[in-house]
């Protein structure tokens, strides 16, 4: 018998995450997913998982299925590199040889497999695309586009960084500011209902090894092995690493516009994107940049834009998760592994016996307490690390694109300490667990149920 209903909006990877999690951890939590699209059809291009998130993907039983779509097959990543690469020789500045499981996959991929891991006869509702939420003692209301209604106990909005539930949320927060005469708050409240511009565009496309390629694409070291190489360049970036059981080279470039990060962005945020479009300003970059540029085709232009710094990430029994709660930079391939994440612990929370309808927003308050302090710190660290990439962090304020391409205006010195400072923004993703944070929120729980 459930103890109470789950509704779960959007079947993103965090609301599949986040089913699949119930089903392994909290049985007797009842739940429906709602997709406000007619038919699942993920875009986008690669996607990392790191050894910290696959500790989860192992602990729900699932990485078998998981390996079968992984990006290199059952090869996980053995290098991570950095080059300065807007040059005519490049350099290698970081390397970091990976000794724990970190594995890529295609996101359609990753997103089909989770699809197909939601048992029946819980299925995903498509064509179910929520407007608004009331909330009361009684339960939440649901109200759809299409008319209906729906009732649930828990609502989490997984429906990403354009989410409708954070949207409904902070509205609701901003008017009981307004109604108690504080317009100053009621403003500030408003300001986190949209995502703002990360000031980088972002071309992803995809080079196919099953394609007849010349001998000197072979060989080039982002084709013959397991190993995502970041080449570097003042302003801009390109990225590539195996996807799609090694048969597809997911390759990404990003673009810094100075002076518009934490703007509205103006227009589409996704488009379609030739091959000009692509490889233009890499002219005077180094032959391995080259070969690369010469063989990709059209893709996708992406306007990259993330969640603010929400100061909550709940109200009541109400919960954002994943890229609705906190849609960050992409820099360190974490944001796939954080919607996880928060799917995971949530799940334990609501799988004790102690919880009830009755006091679930207590659990929803934990999860709060610890997902989203973290969660905001990774998003800084990924924002921190673009900089480093396209040499716009403030050690680089005088570096302009025509001393970067002498390749003399920084040394070896001061390019191995980017490197280092690179490795120690990533150093959480080795250095912590997500099974002891999960421990932790269970502690944090029983003190406060403790003392109710």
């Amino acid at each position: 018998m459930s103890k109470f209903t789950v509704a779960i909006i959007g079947a993103g990877l965090s609301g599949l995450a986040l089913a699949i999690s119930l089903q392994r951890f909290a049985p007797d939590v009842d739940f429906e997913i709602y997709e406000g699209a007619a038919e699942l059809a993920e875009i986008g291009a690669g996607i990392g998982l790191a050894p910290r998130t696959w500790a989860m993907v192992q602990a729900l039983g699932i990485e078998d299925t998981l390996l079968k779509i992984s990006g290199d097959g059952d090869r996980p990543m053995i290098s991570l590199v950095h080059r300065k690469s807007d040059q005519a020789e490049g350099v290698d500045f970081d390397r970091v040889e990976v000794t724990e499981r970190n594995y890529s996959f295609h996101r359609a991929d990753l997103q089909n497999a989770f699809l197909q891991l939601v048992q029946p006869p819980r299925q995903v509702r498509l064509g179910k695309r929520v407007l608004a939420y009331e909330q009361s003692d009684d339960g939440i209301v649901l109200r759809f586009q299409d008319g209906t209604t729906a009732r649930c106990d828990v609502l989490f909005g997984c429906d990403g960084i354009r989410s409708v539930i954070r949207a409904a949320m902070y509205s609701q927060f901003a008017d009981a500011a307004q109604r108690a005469g504080r317009p100053e708050e009621a403003a500030e409240l408003r300001s986190h209902k949209a995502a703002v511009f990360s000031g980088e565009e972002m071309y992803r496309c995809l080079i196919r090894k099953d394609q007849l390629l010349p001998d000197e694409l072979k060989n080039h070291p982002a084709i013959s092995s397991s190993v995502l190489i970041v080449y570097c360049g003042k302003n801009k970036h390109l990225v590539t690493y195996p996807i799609a059981q090694g048969r597809i080279i997911n390759v990404g470039v990003g673009i810094s516009i100075p002076g518009t990060e934490g703007t509205i962005y103006e227009g589409p945020w996704t488009s379609p994107a030739g091959k000009d479009d692509i490889v233009k300003g890499f002219g005077s970059w180094e032959p391995q940049v080259q070969e690369i540029i010469k063989h990709v085709d059209s893709g996708l232009k992406w306007a990259i834009n993330v969640v603010t710094k929400l100061p909550t990430f709940i109200q009541g029994r109400v919960a954002l998760v994943g890229d609705a709660a906190h849609a960050m930079c992409p820099h360190l391939g974490a944001g796939a592994g954080q919607c996880i994440e928060d799917a995971f612990m949530l799940a334990h929370l609501l799988a004790r016996p102690d919880i009830t309808k009755a006091n679930a927003s207590t659990a929803l308050q934990v999860y709060d307490e610890i997902r989203r302090p973290f969660t905001q710190i990774i998003s800084e660290l990924a924002r921190r690390r673009g900089q480093l990439h396209h040499l716009t962090a403030p050690q680089f304020a005088d570096l302009t694109p025509e001393l970067s391409a002498t390749g003399e205006a920084l040394s070896m010195d001061q390019l191995w300490e980017v490197g280092k400072t690179m490795q120690q923004l990533r150093d959480w993703q080795d250095g912590s667990s997500v099974v002891e944070d999960v421990a932790g929120a269970m502690q944090r729980l029983d003190w406060i149920l403790a003392g109710a």
